[in-house]
């Protein structure tokens, strides 16, 4: 496979204490032996007749040698299990264009959701140099997502939030963290959210095919009813995501101490706090929306979510045996 210009032009932002984790955590040796990897799974994915994907040979939109890159870094430059992640990514697009297709930051009712705050992202890393999300989903009035906004809609927002937040090479290296408040939430949010026609989906997608690392999930002030609530989301989980779950009870403590407090809001913080901050959850949405609607991220998303790219289910199903020898691997 001969090397695309993203291969030459492409200059990791990671600083020497990336570079060294990378290598000795994602197996990411140096610059010739990573173009090699990307190389390779392009070649993967020209091959397989019944997938469209931006590879660097068919669009030039930047989005080719990163985005292939991403997914060798999640599954630590394993290329069956990348190969494995790509095709659940495309396929999870192809099978929920409610969610995946003509994706636009500026739009009216994404932008309307995301002002909620129900999912924040600081710009601040933790402690361990993960970036963080804080789910905070307690604040949808369930009445207005289903009359007004669409539930699909507060999914195709979370899923935009994740493409932009998986472009940043930290979270491909480092991995990244889940906060979950649970306060003001229902069990009307669960079963709306996380009940038989959504909660497979998005499992799913969290789990088999987001090119992205889960460090840690961390709940905060669990409802009293959480025996009931986990019966319902306990077997959408892996084991693995099971024993990356902490329970904090109301104890923020507990919090500040797992992942540090300069990463946190402003208003998960003591008063008498007077350390480094991303800002209140209004600044940290404001930056945001800033960062998704940069026109750079408005093409890329735009290409990414158009109908170029995606899965013939009926080619895939006559193509099927090249995949079947690395379909039941668990590689983190």
């Amino acid at each position: 496979m001969a090397e695309e210009q993203d291969d030459v032009t492409f200059l990791s932002t990671l600083d020497d204490v990336g570079k060294k984790k990378a290598k000795e955590e994602l197996n990411e040796l140096n610059d010739k032996d990573r173009a090699l990897a990307v190389q390779s799974l392009r070649g993967w994915v020209l091959q397989q007749k019944w997938l469209r994907a931006p590879t660097g040979m068919a669009s030039r939109v930047s989005i080719d040698f990163g985005f292939l890159l991403r997914f060798l870094r999640a599954r630590k430059f394993s290329q069956l299990a990348a190969r494995q992640t790509l095709e659940n990514y495309w396929k999870q697009k192809t099978k929920s264009p409610a969610w995946f297709r003509d994706v636009d930051p500026t739009d009216k009712t994404l932008i309307e959701i995301i002002k909620t705050g129900f999912y924040l992202i600081p710009r601040a890393k933790d402690k361990h140099g993960q970036r963080l999300i804080i789910e905070r989903k307690g604040v949808l009035d369930m009445t207005h997502v289903k009359k007004v906004w669409g539930i699909d809609n507060v999914f195709k927002a979370i899923c935009l939030m994740c493409d932009h937040l998986n472009r940043d090479e930290t979270v491909q290296v480092y991995g990244l963290s889940v906060v979950i408040d649970n306060t003001d939430l229902t069990i009307g949010h669960f079963r709306t959210l996380l009940g038989q026609e959504y909660g497979q989906k998005i499992m799913d997608y969290y789990q088999n095919s987001l090119p992205a690392r889960v460090k840690g999930i961390h709940l905060y002030n669990e409802l009293a009813l959480f025996d009931a609530v986990w019966s319902l989301v306990s077997p959408l989980l892996k084991q693995k995501t099971k024993d990356r779950m902490h329970l904090h009870g109301r104890n923020l403590t507990k919090l500040y101490d797992e992942l540090g407090m300069d990463c946190l809001p402003t208003e998960y913080l003591p008063d008498d706090y007077d350390g480094p901050s991303p800002g209140n959850c209004q600044q940290i949405i404001d930056d945001m929306l800033s960062d998704l609607q940069s026109p750079e991220f408005c093409t890329y998303i735009k290409d990414l979510s158009s109908d170029k790219y995606g899965v013939d289910v009926d080619l895939l199903k006559q193509s099927d045996e090249p995949a079947a020898s690395f379909r039941k691997l668990n590689v983190d």
